[in-house]
């Protein structure tokens, strides 16, 4: 060969540099054209070898190169368009080491971004044998150019001394690295924003499987695992299709951000959706359809890599003389279910309910047989209008005892959405919004394990919830209700009302009895019912709950649905169920019992515990000047306060009074960690707009305010009591960013505020999902108040710009509920006018929904 000048090799390096441009851009071009996963990936690994191989060639000098070796993912052949290019050069002594920093300058100096390692055999096998990462990045070994002689030497001992070498340790690590790899990006496929190569169902469940079948079974790629019977020839398929739609999906997130990126967000999702070519149906979002069909390979992934490793970890069978026990149409030995013929099982479908009854009260497992028959069984009209199969299927809803799991099996062999079809159109289902942090079925079996849990006594804090639960004379039709309550929400909008027509259908086919019916339906069309009121409704008006009980009609309805409420929202996210929350639905739980129970003498028991607080304050003042505070005090403050105030927290407002003279402004704050928030208390003289000016200096602090309520008393005072938390829905209790704030409020309440300058909020993140604004005018809830029921898109800022809008309409508000859901905001407001009367007249009505309506569409700059 002959040796290149600096001028020669500048050259080639620019030709190189423009060629491995030109032809990234040709094979782009076929992605964005529509080209297979696969297709790219191969396409670009080919780019790189023979880049390498014409670098490598163009070398020359008085010893030889070292041997050039792909490993890692390049060694796979999997290169996605920012995948790491990982080299190996591997010596045969010093001088080759010597020679290695030629290659690898040619390398950068023509634009490869390469990860590379210098080492001799001897050296790999030492590395190997201490480092797993080592080891299982030269598993996938591959010759790029050099003495193929010394390659296969490599290879030589690599496989007598690595390789194979204390195979059971190493899977034990790869075992361990997945479980933790699953701790970190969650257990489940179904998460709304995946990772597609780290989380469960994504590219590192192939490498994982692969890794450990390489060592115990000894395959040098997959698809000879189909000749060892480990899969069938339809499996392998399934997953040959799945590989290449995440493979595609990659390479469209490294295109789109021109880096290595493997989170599919919600931004990246709606990309690809559109790039991908799916379009709006119907009843979904063509981002919907793309989604589902992410979750059905990614599902696919995830049994696969199962399958591969339940292969790899099954130990020999041995012959057993311990007797087995005999279930019906099933052998019970240790924990594993064995059908005992399968005729019996194939012949009549109702066994495979019986063997998952065993499953769920003998926490069993299915034997891989048992698996394949429940997959291939027939289910027909026969089957799901079966009596005994209803018996069977609600015998275990009604034990919450490995209920989730026993579900999931369903689901997972495909049994659950055969047995109930309309259970189909929601499964590998997302919604597409930032609220809902897993899909539709996966939050329906999640929502079934918070019951589990309750009913296991593992929240103490959730007494009432755990008594509620406890005290059912039957559970199925809870957890029945739990598992249909989603149904409609196959369905664009309406998903309640759509819901009840779909679970009307299951129910009849169940041949469940009338009146239970009847309270199924009625929970599933109402169970946002109590949330909604829990949190946008002030729990002490007694026209309030007197309207709930109606509605509610029996206490066996109010438990069922405050246990429905309760699991609907804890399966939204792991941090969607808070303390806030809990505190408002128990609150609206136990004053609805209390209606049932005295709702004769509702009003004479009001009285009785407002004569009560009062004994209770009049008890407390020990001398004469506290006893004239706090008799100043009542004679001010209006009635309902005293029913529903803390007598110790009345008294700190006694105290704030006191120092309002003096002081003219006074701010107090105080923490509530059992509650989860902070609650800010404003007390100062009849301060129009107090609450407007409060909300856009928390709001210039990016701190969220949960409830909001104001009293004003009759010499003017006003106290405006704010729970608060931060932007995360988390406790803040850094009393100096407290002190701080107190200052600015101090500033913005004195008179001196000015609205902020347009662009002075910045929303931290982007909200995603379709919120339609609308103002809603409620003139019958309350007998003192209008409501006004504000939904909106979240930002910071929000609630400053409409209660500014209230203020300048002229309407003092009373108290505020405020509820954030994802994106969602859904904010209600008790106001008045400036004369304390509801605000009835049709124009000023239609003013006061314009005048939000564009408080909420407000840019921001």
């Amino acid at each position: 060969m002959v040796k290149l000048n600096e001028q020669e090799r500048q050259i080639q390096d620019t030709s190189i540099r423009n060629r491995l441009n030109e032809e990234h851009a040709v094979i782009r071009g076929a992605h964005i054209a529509g080209a297979n996963g696969n297709e790219i990936v191969q396409r670009r690994t080919g780019l790189v070898d023979r880049v390498l191989r014409e670098m490598y060639s163009g070398l020359s000098g008085e010893y030889p190169l070292p041997v050039l070796l792909a490993i890692g993912g390049y060694g796979r052949g999997e290169l996605n368009p920012h995948s790491d290019i990982d080299i190996m050069l591997l010596c045969r002594d010093e001088r080759d080491r010597q020679r290695s920093p030629e290659m690898l300058y040619l390398l950068w100096d023509a634009g490869l971004d390469v990860g590379y390692s210098v080492r001799t055999v001897q050296e790999c096998v030492e590395l190997a044998r201490t480092d797993s990462k080592v080891r299982t990045s030269l598993l996938e070994s591959r010759l790029i150019a050099g003495e193929i002689s010394l390659y296969n030497d490599f290879l030589k001992m690599m496989k007598s001394e690595v390789y194979y070498w204390k195979a059971s340790a190493f899977i034990r690590e790869k075992i361990a690295e997945r479980s933790m790899i699953r701790q970190k990006y969650g257990d489940s496929v179904y998460r709304r924003e995946p990772n597609i190569k780290e989380g469960p169902g994504g590219l590192r469940d192939i490498h994982i499987a692969f890794w450990v079948a390489f060592v115990r079974l000894r395959i040098r790629e997959m698809g000879e695992l189909v000749a060892r019977g480990t899969l069938t020839r339809n499996e392998y398929t399934v997953f040959l299709r799945s590989r290449n739609f995440l493979w595609r999906l990659r390479n469209e997130l490294h295109y789109v951000s021109g880096r290595k990126n493997d989170h599919l967000t919600f931004d990246m999702q709606e990309r690809a959706a559109q790039d991908f070519r799916y379009r709006d149906a119907t009843h979904l979002l063509g981002v919907e359809r793309f989604m589902k069909a992410y979750y059905i390979h990614a599902r696919n992934i995830r049994e696969f890599s199962n399958r591969v490793m339940d292969a790899v970890l099954r130990k020999p069978s041995r012959r057993t003389y311990a007797k087995a026990l005999t279930i019906g149409s099933f052998s019970l030995s240790g924990r594993m279910i064995i059908p005992v013929t399968e005729e019996a099982v194939r012949s009549n479908p109702v066994q495979i309910l019986a063997a998952f009854e065993i499953m769920h009260s003998r926490h069993a497992i299915f034997s891989e047989r048992l698996k394949t028959l429940v997959r291939l069984c027939t289910v027909d009209d026969a089957l799901t209008t079966s009596p005994s199969a209803t018996t069977l299927f609600l015998s275990i809803l009604d034990n919450p005892v490995n209920l989730y799991e026993t579900l999931t099996q369903m689901k997972d062999l495909r049994f659950l959405g055969r047995y109930i079809p309309e259970f189909r159109s929601i499964q590998a289902l997302a919604k597409h919004d930032y609220y809902h942090t897993y899909t539709v079925d996966e939050h329906t079996l999640l929502a079934i394990r918070s019951l589990q849990d309750l009913w296991a006594g593992r929240y103490p804090s959730l007494s009432s919830l755990y008594d509620a639960l406890r005290n059912l004379r039957r559970r199925w039709p809870l957890m029945l209700t739990v598992l249909l309550h989603d149904l409609g929400k196959a369905y664009r909008s309406g998903h309640e009302h759509r819901g009840v027509q779909i679970a009307k259908r299951v129910l009849r086919r169940l041949n469940i009895e009338h009146e239970e019916q009847e309270r199924i339906l009625f929970l599933i069309k109402n169970h946002l019912l109590m949330s909604a009121l829990s949190q946008r409704r002030e729990l002490t008006d007694q026209k309030i709950i007197a309207g709930f009980a109606r509605t509610i009609k029996d206490r066996e309805n109010l438990t069922l649905l405050y246990l429905l409420t309760y699991a609907d929202i804890s399966a939204v996210s792991p941090t969607a169920w808070t303390q806030w929350k809990a505190v408002l639905l128990q609150d609206l739980y136990v004053r609805t019992l209390t209606y049932f129970d005295k709702s004769e003498a509702a009003a004479e028991a009001e009285q009785v515990r407002v004569r009560a607080s009062v004994q209770r304050l009049r008890m407390t003042a020990k001398s004469i000047d506290e006893q004239q505070a706090v008799n100043t005090f009542l004679a001010v403050m209006p009635e309902k306060y005293f029913l529903y105030m803390p007598v110790q927290k009345v008294l700190d407002h006694i105290e704030l009074m006191k120092r309002l003279p003096e002081e003219r402004l006074v701010i107090d704050h105080r923490h509530y960690p059992e509650r989860g928030y902070t609650e800010l208390t404003i007390c100062a003289y009849d301060a129009y707009g107090m609450l407007s000016r409060a909300a856009g200096t928390l709001a210039g602090k990016n701190l969220n305010i949960v409830r909001a309520q104001a009293y004003t008393a009759s010499n003017g005072i006003m106290f405006d009591i704010i729970q608060v938390t931060d932007s995360e829905g988390r406790i803040l209790t850094y009393d100096d960013a407290w002190e701080s704030l107190k200052a600015e409020l101090r500033v913005a309440l004195s008179g001196a505020f000015r609205p902020p300058e347009r662009g002075v909020y910045r929303s931290e993140k982007r909200a995603f999902g379709d919120v339609i604004h609308s103002v809603d005018i409620d003139n019958d809830t309350s007998d003192a108040f209008t409501i006004i029921d504000v939904t909106g898109r979240d930002r910071v800022g929000f609630l400053y710009h409409v209660t500014r809008a209230l203020y300048e309409l002229n309407l003092d508000i009373a108290s505020a509920k405020i509820v954030t859901e994802g994106a969602k905001v859904m904010d209600s407001f008790y106001v008045c006018d400036l004369f304390r009367q509801k605000i009835y007249e049709e124009n000023r009505i239609e003013k006061i929904k314009e005048a939000l309506l564009t408080a909420m569409e407000e840019k921001r700059g």
